[in-house]
């Protein structure tokens, strides 16, 4: 009995994805409006195949299997199924995988409900998406041309496995997006742990890392007795302060905020250049998320380079002006070093499909388009007569 109940829930489940209370609500992250857009839009086409004449059994299958799809998908991107972790959710894309892997699936099993007409009207779009996504020298990578010329039966099946094909490459590269941005954030998670305990220590132990330079033609001078005779401590400049004996704590904790205003220049300067998406990915905040800290990182590093003259022909930095100048370009300098990873992250959403992206096809002439009609009419007699 329970066996028999189970097949029935299942069946109930696919009758309205979009009636939970849930469903209506939670509608906050950017990608879940366009996939719910473009699956009830599969649902509408679903119900309108489903009412033409010469419906039949195998058709009634593909729709069942169609609307159970549409309803997976729904139920993942309004997190009713499966319910993981906020976290783990957003770091490995789960919900966002099943979303749009369910959609994709179900839009290339709705070939086989679709009219010749509606079939037709597909075959461009199809063909575009294989040109953008596979290699040109792919065999899949047919012509409309060749797909018009097929018979109705056949050129559904070649449409059906190249749409599957095509998406399959999609989600590849959305997967690609999605490690690139976790890889990004990695980093930044370690330059972040790094730059705070080195600035934390050194807080606390100003001398075990000094940022200061010896100021110059001042010394230090010191009364012994009767006699005032000079001593070798120059006075220093430093971050915090001019003319100053020591190191103070706030030295590193000054450089790594002017750092982080050169990081900040030069996250605004690249994201400034990288493409928009509405993914699930927002790969340009991840980049930011690394430049920021990354240029305290730097501008600390770069002092330590200066004053132990690792750096020909720049061994001291004359006054406190100067050297929070050399900590916010050093800040700004990263971008030398990062700027190969905003090319990688503009390559990787270009590859993205779009609808913009512009694809030499070859259009079928008349003649083509005539013959694929007068292939099209007897099939559909066809399945007039099975039904």
């Amino acid at each position: 009995m329970a066996a028999d109940e189970e097949p029935a829930q299942e069946r109930t489940a696919t009758g309205n994805p979009w009636s939970s209370e849930a469903s209506q609500k939670r509608r906050k992250r950017i990608w879940v409006p366009h996939v719910d857009a473009e699956l009830r839009a599969l649902w509408l086409r679903v119900d309108v195949a489903s009412a033409r004449d010469g419906w039949s059994a195998e058709d009634q299958v593909v729709a069942e299997g169609v609307r159970d799809l549409v309803a997976r998908a729904v139920r993942a991107a309004y997190r009713n199924d499966p319910v993981p972790g906020r976290f783990f959710n957003w770091w490995r894309g789960t919900l966002v995988e099943l979303a749009y892997r369910n959609l994709h699936t179900a839009r290339a099993q709705m070939i086989d409900i679709m009219s010749p007409q509606e079939l037709t009207a597909e075959i461009p779009g199809v063909v575009a998406r294989a040109h953008t996504e596979l290699s040109r020298d792919d065999p899949r990578c047919i012509s409309q041309a060749a797909l018009y010329a097929k018979p109705l039966a056949l050129r559904r099946a070649w449409v059906r496995r190249l749409l599957e094909d095509v998406y399959e490459a999609a989600d590849v590269q959305h997967a690609r997006l999605r490690l690139f941005r976790n890889s990004i954030l990695s980093a930044a998670a370690i330059v972040i742990l790094l730059t705070g305990t080195t600035a934390t220590f050194t807080a606390l132990n100003p001398t075990v890392l000094p940022l200061c330079f010896v100021a110059p033609d001042a010394g230090a001078t010191e009364s012994s007795g009767d006699d005032s005779t000079a001593v070798g401590t120059p006075l220093l400049n430093c971050p915090t302060r001019t003319d100053t004996e020591a190191p103070t704590g706030g030295d590193v904790l000054m450089v790594g905020l002017v750092g982080l205003l050169g990081g900040t220049l030069a996250s605004t300067i690249s994201i400034r250049k990288l493409k928009g998406n509405s993914g699930a990915y927002n790969v340009p905040l991840a980049l930011a998320w690394l430049k920021v800290p990354l240029g305290a990182f730097t501008a600390i590093l770069g002092l330590v380079a200066i004053r132990g003259e690792f750096v020909p022909g720049l061994s001291s930095l004359d006054s406190q002006e100067q050297i929070l100048a050399y900590a916010l370009l050093l800040g700004f300098g990263q971008q030398a070093f990062t700027g190969i990873l905003d090319r990688r992250a503009g390559e990787l959403v270009d590859s993205l499909p779009s609808k913009d992206s512009q694809v030499e096809m070859i259009r079928p002439g008349p003649a083509t388009r005539a013959s694929s009609m007068m292939e099209e009419s007897p099939t559909q007699e066809a399945l007039q007569a099975e039904a």
